[in-house]
């Protein structure tokens, strides 16, 4: 449950009063709390400071600051970033002598000792030995020097040798290999590679695949004639395409699956079918006598047919030939149909009359629409009489807000631009003894929003002898002064009916400043 706000009495230092006996007072240049004991400013009891500690957060842990006389600097006690369970250390109970050093004993309780201990710098001069099985550095080694490692073990994988690096290396410098160099990994190399003295082998098996992602710049010439191929001939395993934009030259027979050709001038090709030819004055493709298609045809010129006429539109014959009708036409801009449309939807960007007005009216005799069934309209409905009347028993709205007050601007409704002087809200007409009518509206005379439950509407929407409502709710939410939301779900007064009685939440309780 959310909780109210109680603002403690607050002000400089230098400004706090004396306290009366449980009053609380927060210095905001200090940050001090007090609370009062009797009324007398010197008998106001401190309870602590923000100065003294520093909470942990999510990057660092809690300290315990000892500030100096002037409160500016101070020694901060910080416990480390992590720890398992609960440490505890106990200090002596009296002063250690001279040059005395604090010793734990294991768990935790500490005592005077006289040992004394120094740590300075070691530094490693001339040949140093380890007679330990490992030299062991755990800090960051720098060595300035030439470092030679006199073992002489081969490597036969990543961990044997005479130097095994269990992580990252980082080369700044060149690296020269004498022998032999294995990478198991992914290998990457930025610059200029260059292989030369040998054999380079690329993949040693079928299974080994070879991607080359950047670009050739060089010619790519066999060693020897005639001697090796590109692709495998008949078997499964052979190149696409192969794109030349000078001259392929083929020593021997070349095999071709498909080849593309292309009619110029007035050749002409004999089918089986019928006679098929180019005529060079018009471009155009002439089929004297049949063209049978089993496949996919394209034709990037016009395809004539004679029996066709201008600007009808091609159907498809009872027997599947080609033909047209005179019933449909299409310029390049309007499609005719001679009689009826006959079709199970119909969606057009716009419809208009025969005679070129911009619109089209529906009406039977009387001027009157009738629709005998569900009417759905999935734009906008404009309706600019002077009211509109809905009998029904119910009023499903999806809207998720309903504006009212507009005012009509040549057939569009916009905001008003002038007081019109007018109350504008809902009125509801129920019986009570007599007809009457509630109301929730917008007051114009009073600027405020009004529930009334007993109104009376003059003829020029304006509302009178005002009787205003009581007021039944759940919970009660209030902006602040300024407009702004108390917040999301910011409840200031309810009812809770489990404890019976009236709950106050977020809510400033201020006890002023000093």
């Amino acid at each position: 449950m959310a909780t109210p706000v109680l603002q403690f009495k607050r002000g400089a230092f230098s400004n706090l009063p004396a306290l009366k006996a449980g009053e609380p007072g927060f210095t905001t240049d200090k940050y001090d709390f007090y609370i009062g004991l009797d009324n007398t400013l010197s008998n106001n009891k401190f309870f602590g400071s923000q100065r003294y500690w520093t909470r942990e957060d999510a990057t660092n842990s809690a300290k315990l600051n000892l500030v100096d006389k002037d409160g500016s600097n101070y020694i901060s006690l910080e416990s480390p970033n992590t720890l398992v369970g609960i440490v505890t250390y106990t200090l002596p109970g009296t002063q250690g002598a001279f040059g005395s050093v604090l010793r734990n004993d294991g768990t935790g309780t500490l005592s005077w000792s006289s040992n004394s201990f120094t740590f300075t710098d070691t530094i490693l001069t001339g040949i140093t030995t380890v007679n330990g099985t490992f030299f062991d550095v755990n800090a960051v080694a720098d060595f300035s020097g030439i470092t030679t490692f006199s073992n002489t073990t081969q490597s036969t994988d990543k961990d044997t040798g005479a130097v095994i690096v269990e992580g990252g290396v980082g080369i700044e410098k060149n690296l020269n290999v004498g022998g032999n160099l294995k990478v198991d990994g992914v290998s990457e190399f930025v610059g200029v590679a260059t292989f030369r003295g040998g054999t380079i082998n690329l993949g040693d098996a079928d299974t080994d695949d070879i991607n080359v992602a950047g670009e050739f710049i060089s010619n790519l010439i066999p060693n020897s004639d005639d001697s090796f191929d590109i692709g495998q001939g008949q078997d499964p395993k052979r190149w696409r395409h192969a794109n030349f934009s000078g001259i392929g030259t083929f020593a021997t027979g070349a095999v071709v699956d498909a080849v593309q050709i292309g009619i110029s001038g007035n050749s002409e090709i004999d089918t089986s079918a019928g006679d098929l030819t180019l005529d060079s004055a018009t471009g155009r493709v002439v089929i004297d006598d049949h063209l049978n298609v089993v496949g996919v045809s394209t034709f990037s010129s016009n395809l004539v047919v004679s029996t066709l006429t201008n600007q009808r539109v091609l159907l498809a014959g009872a027997s599947s030939e080609i033909t047209d009708s005179g019933n449909l036409t299409f310029d390049g801009t309007t499609l005719t149909v001679a009689t009826d449309v006959n079709t199970t939807n119909l969606e057009v960007s716009n419809i208009k009359a025969n005679d070129g007005t911009a619109s089209i009216t529906i009406a039977d005799t009387t001027g009157v629409v009738a629709i005998s069934t569900n009417l759905t309209v999935a734009g906008n409905l404009f309706v600019t009489g002077n009211s509109t009347e809905v009998n029904t028993e119910s009023l499903l709205v999806e809207d998720k807000l309903i504006e009212v007050g507009l005012i009509n601007s040549a057939g569009s409704l916009v905001p008003p631009t002038s007081d019109l002087n007018l109350d504008i809200g809902i009125i509801f007409h129920y019986f009570d003894s007599a007809a009457k009518q509630a109301a929730v509206y917008w007051d114009d005379s009073a600027t405020r929003i009004a529930i009334a439950s007993s109104v009376t509407e003059s003829v020029t929407n304006v509302l009178s002898s005002v009787t205003y409502a009581d007021v039944e709710i759940g919970k009660l939410f209030i902006n602040d002064l300024s407009g702004n939301p108390a917040g999301a779900g910011s409840t200031v007064l309810y009812f809770d009916s489990t404890q019976s009685q009236v709950v106050l939440e977020n809510t400033l309780i201020d006890c002023g400043t000093f």
